[in-house]
């Protein structure tokens, strides 16, 4: 899930051997999540879609784009002219996790607006609305150019990315503008958005519903679960976004999807627009390695770890299980995933056919004395890039471990950096510690000390400190040196705790704005354990700068050559910009002997109901299949209430809530997940098993009426 899309060219030796291999598998989509400017030139029509193109995306009009928004991490899609927003459950769970107690337990019972009065706000929340787009791509690098020295290169880029992001937002305040890299270190775009700050809780469903199957269903398909909520966006009378305020009217989009309660049918034609997070297809095979050896399996050893701290924690504290769900639900999410990748890294020996594409491509330059003389050495400077890359191993990693999971580490972060950042002038001044951020500077620190566990934190220092240790690449250096040769580090950890002065919040304060102390006059072996890993990280960075200035100039030049060699332009890896990518309806064979069908039914609901643990059946649900109330919502074919359906299309994290619509542009389901084996997609797509996950809308739209209850919003929709 995710919590939370890229045709590119793999290679062509991968290439053949994908065409070979399912050849009889009809209407192959090309590979990739295309970003706006490409959909024209991707052929949609001839792959299945019935409506103009131009009905997808039009800049000069209004179009499906419009109806669009990007909601936290994830996507949703208008469904009325009245600022209703379909997107996944699991998008919203945190929102609904705050504004729960034990005695109104929305997250556990769902939740209902039955008036706009009703509606809870959704605080701290908002959505972004693309509003255009423009290549600024010739403006950045030519300061990048300027850079005197390569570790300056990154720098220069990131200062005129602000300074136009700024320049932007100065000549319009009613939009947010943000630089998005499309390719390192040659192309970036410019994104204009209009964001809404007034969202609001309209329907979620129980849990048992909206999270059907828990973790044991996470990344698996057969799925059956009901991931859909709906919230609503609110702006002022003026139209102009705002707070939240009862004045505020719902928003009323240029455009919103067309609801189709008939769904769609196998090898039915279907696509997607949303905004997927991170993907890294264009990487070199060190990337992969990097991946593969240090952080897929660093990361999730220790989240796995966490995950058991909390659950065991919340067995017998149902107020404190409710406050850390969700944080468990993100952990489990990413942990699922880091699995599978390592998973799919392994089974298709993704290192291997990336050095072996490389080892063609090094052959194609070598052959051409003019490709020769610009690109001969591009690969074996990315190489010796990567040996730097690799003796640092989990530095970082571990550094932010410490940083996001021990929250008096993070205290003695602030303090330092604080410190340090108040001996220069204002304007030099790192933007948290600038006067007018004072307050929100504050806050930070509030909450930090509010969600301190005094109970689990000395143990969670104690986990990654003493992994740390252990590693090659930091078992040499301060703090984890003198950490490792500790006789009692149990004893060590309690210590370090009794006897710092971040125990006491008032204290902590009074030293911050104590200009007469400085870091040099304090001796507290907490914060002298941070200043050392502080002085690594100090340390890393410097390295970082210098490694990723080498590498903005040679992946530039990697992608360059390896256009000419396979004579085809790429789709640029996914970065949370709104993409489309199609695909079909259909099962896949994940493994040998095993097909599984691209349908989930209501029928599977009730099967997997009996199972204990987290399959926990709705009692509402349960009455209604009994007595075989299906209502307008079932499919023919199955005579029964579809649930879930899978399709070959290229997704990512922030794909979730992302609309699956017909070929006819009509919403006929909501993407929240892919299948275990399709987390690889991150780094590649394979037809045979890059399935995505969705719930059906004739699912969504059954549970609205039959178990909220909630006709209303079925009447909103047109239905």
């Amino acid at each position: 899930m995710i919590k939370n899309l890229n045709k590119n060219s793999f290679s062509f030796f991968l290439f053949l051997l994908i065409s070979i291999s399912f050849a009889f598998i009809p209407s192959k989509p090309d590979e990739g999540m295309f970003p706006l400017s490409d959909i024209k030139s991707i052929n949609l029509n001839a792959k299945g879609l019935k409506i103009s193109v131009d009905e997808v995306y039009n800049p000069n009009g209004v179009s499906l784009v419009d109806a669009l928004v990007k909601i936290g991490g994830c996507t949703g899609s208008f469904v009325s002219n009245e600022g209703l927003i379909i997107t996944n459950h699991h998008c919203v769970f945190g929102i609904v996790s705050n504004v729960s107690t034990v005695e109104n337990n929305y997250l556990e019972n769902g939740f209902i607006a039955k008036t706009r009065e009703d509606e809870i706000p959704a605080k701290g929340v908002s959505c972004r609305i693309t509003e255009s787009y423009e290549d600024v791509s010739k403006e950045v690098l030519e300061a990048a150019n300027k850079a005197e020295d390569i570790s300056q290169r990154t720098t220069m880029i990131s200062n005129k990315i602000k300074e136009i992001v700024k320049r932007e937002q100065e000549k319009d305040s009613t939009i947010t503008a943000e630089v998005s890299e499309m390719f390192v270190g040659e192309q970036y775009i410019l994104f204009r958005y209009k964001t809404i700050n007034d969202i609001r809780l309209v329907y979620v469903p129980p849990r048992t519903i909206g999270e059907f199957g828990g973790e044991a269903d996470n990344w698996v398909w057969p799925r059956h679960n009901g991931d859909f909520s709906f919230v609503r966006a609110y702006v002022a009378p003026n139209g102009s976004s705002a707070k939240y305020s009862e004045n505020n009217v719902p928003y009323q989009p240029k455009k919103f999807l067309q609801v189709n309660p008939n769904g769609v049918n196998e090898e039915d034609f279907v696509f997607v627009l949303g905004y997927p997070g991170r993907t890294f297809k264009h990487q070199p095979s060190q990337f992969l390695i990097m991946q593969e050896k240090f952080q897929l399996p660093y990361v999730q050893e220790i989240f796995s770890w966490l995950i058991k701290l909390y659950e065991e924690r919340g067995k017998d504290d149902p107020e404190f299980a409710l406050d850390i769900v969700s944080e468990i639900q993100g952990l489990a999410n990413t942990e699922k995933n880091y699995r599978g990748k390592m998973q799919g890294l392994d089974r298709l020996k993704l290192v291997q056919k990336k050095q072996e594409e490389e080892k063609q491509l090094q052959a194609f330059i070598n052959s051409d004395p003019v490709l020769k003389e610009k690109y001969g050495t591009v690969l074996s400077e990315i190489d010796d890039v990567y040996k730097g890359i690799f003796e640092s191993g989990r530095r970082n990693l571990v550094l932010t471990m410490l940083s996001r999971n021990v929250k008096f580490y993070r205290l003695a972060e602030l303090f330092i950096d604080y410190k340090k950042e108040m001996q220069k002038p204002e304007a030099e001044r790192k933007a948290l510690y600038k006067e007018d951020k004072k307050d929100d500077f504050y806050n930070s620190i509030t909450k930090l000390y509010n969600d301190y566990m005094a109970d689990l934190e000395p143990k969670i220092l104690y986990k990654i400190l003493n992994d740390a240790s252990g590693f090659d690449e930091l078992k040499n250096i301060e703090p984890f040196k003198s950490f490792a040769k500790e006789s009692n580090k149990e004893d060590y950890i309690a210590d370090l705790y009794d006897d710092t002065f971040i125990k006491n919040s008032k204290k902590y304060f009074d030293l911050l704005e104590d200009n007469s102390e400085t870091l040099n006059d304090i001796d507290d072996p907490y914060l002298n354990l941070v200043k050392a890993a502080s002085e690594l990280g100090d340390s890393e960075r410097k390295n970082s700068q210098i490694r990723d200035g080498k590498l903005n100039i040679l992946i530039a030049k990697l992608n360059d050559a390896k256009r000419q060699w396979l004579q085809k332009s790429f789709v640029p890896d996914a970065n949370s910009t709104l993409r489309l990518t199609y695909g079909y309806v259909r099962g896949y064979s994940p493994r040998d002997a095993t097909y599984y069908s691209p349908n989930s039914t209501l029928t599977g609901v009730i099967e997997k109901g009996k199972i204990t643990g987290e399959y926990r059946l709705n009692e509402k649900v349960k009455e209604l299949y009994e007595k075989k109330d299906f209502g307008q919502f079932v499919h023919p074919k199955l005579n029964d209430v579809p649930v879930n359906f899978i399709y070959n299309m290229d997704t990512s994290g922030g794909n979730s809530g992302s609309p699956i619509m017909d070929a006819y542009g009509r919403l006929v389901g909501v993407n929240f997940d892919r299948a275990f084996e399709a987390t690889v997609n991150d780094y590649t797509w394979s037809e045979q098993y890059s399935r995505s996950i969705g719930v059906d809308i004739r699912y969504v739209l059954w549970v609205v009426q039959k178990v909220g209850q909630a006709d209303f919003l079925l009447n909103e929709m047109g239905i």
